[in-house]
């Protein structure tokens, strides 16, 4: 690979020509013991089959190879080659070092790459311009984007079983811990940090509330709203081994002792914005429903502090925050 002498303008000294092409040196490079030059395309694939010199076949190893003296450097420089395709109406005239770039931009080489003006804003060769349909390549290229979205639904699909089935064992696990914390005070610790842990990973997915209206709780929620916030805990990916702990807190009297009295929750009123409240889909349960994490409110009292969390269904008054804080650490909810 070198550059064609045909396209060069005036005499070429014979010093100058690549041994293997017989084209002028191209990115010189030569033997440090016999000095013959070649380009360095040649020479580096000549090597990968034949360690010989192929002027004198002397030995030549890829560590022989170095630069070529300023004095050939000074020769190549002075030389001036004219385009590929001058015959197309280029008449750029350049050094070698040029050549290369010029060619690939050349508006006169036919594989040049240039905008449809036709509407479809698609780059295509000049030469395929004439042949280019813009209906035809534009439903192609929307095929090939259908053909591609199939492609990672099915490995969305793939991963949303993978993740499933993750799920599945890792609830396995955690009733397998519940079953044993009765015999082990090890496992029981363990098993209330795995509990904290996923009710904070599921927490993280619901978005921030803030309560305006304490006073229109409902501490005592019948039977058929009681099963609507079992389906929205359900809905919303809450831990199935932990449903049922945390129904069993939407009462006043499985509350923290500063909330499980209406006198309570009245003296404690001002200290009850001070809550980090989640909100659970409004649309399953049919009203406000807020829930209170443990790992959410390590800033409370102990008295207003749950161990897990709560679940609180209002009348109204309880509303979505716009943004969510930077992800707490793991430190803060184990």
């Amino acid at each position: 690979m070198g550059y064609d002498q045909g396209l060069i303008v005036g005499h070429v000294d014979e010093e100058l020509l690549c041994p293997i092409c017989a084209d002028v040196l191209e990115e010189p490079m030569q033997s440090s013991s016999c000095e013959h030059a070649f380009c360095r395309f040649c020479i580096e694939k000549w090597i990968q089959e034949k360690q010989i010199c192929p002027v004198d076949r002397s030995d030549l190893l890829p560590i022989h190879l170095i630069p070529v003296s300023r004095l050939m450097r000074n020769m190549l420089a002075r030389l001036r080659i004219k385009c590929s395709f001058a015959e197309n109406g280029c008449t750029a005239l350049m050094p070698l070092g040029e050549y290369r770039d010029h060619v690939a931009s050349c508006q006169n080489n036919p594989k040049v790459v240039v905008l449809c003006n036709r509407g479809c804003g698609m780059r295509v060769p000049r030469d395929e311009m004439s042949r280019h349909n813009c209906v035809f390549e534009l439903r192609e290229q929307l095929q090939d984007q259908v053909n591609e979205i199939s492609e990672l639904r099915e490995m969305q699909a793939h991963q949303e079983r993978r993740l499933s089935e993750h799920r599945r064992e890792l609830e396995l696990v955690q009733y397998y811990v519940a079953a044993l914390r009765s015999t082990n005070p090890v496992i029981r610790n363990v098993g209330d940090q795995l509990d904290r842990y996923s009710l904070m990973r599921w927490g993280r997915t619901l978005p921030l509330a803030t309560v305006r209206t304490w006073g229109s709780l409902i501490s005592t929620p019948d039977t058929p709203m009681h099963m609507m916030v079992r389906e929205g805990l359900r809905s919303s990916g809450c831990p199935m081994h932990l449903v049922n702990v945390l129904m069993d807190c939407c009462y006043e009297d499985s509350w923290p002792e500063g909330l499980a009295t209406l006198e309570m929750r009245r003296l404690n009123l001002h200290r009850l914005a001070q809550f980090v409240t989640r909100l659970l889909p409004v649309v399953i349960t049919g009203k406000p429903c807020a829930v209170i994490l443990g790992g959410d409110n390590a800033h409370m009292p102990e008295n207003l502090r749950p161990v897990l969390g709560v679940i609180m269904i209002f009348v109204d008054g309880v509303e979505p925050v716009p943004s969510d804080p930077a992800p707490m650490p793991d430190g803060d909810y184990l």
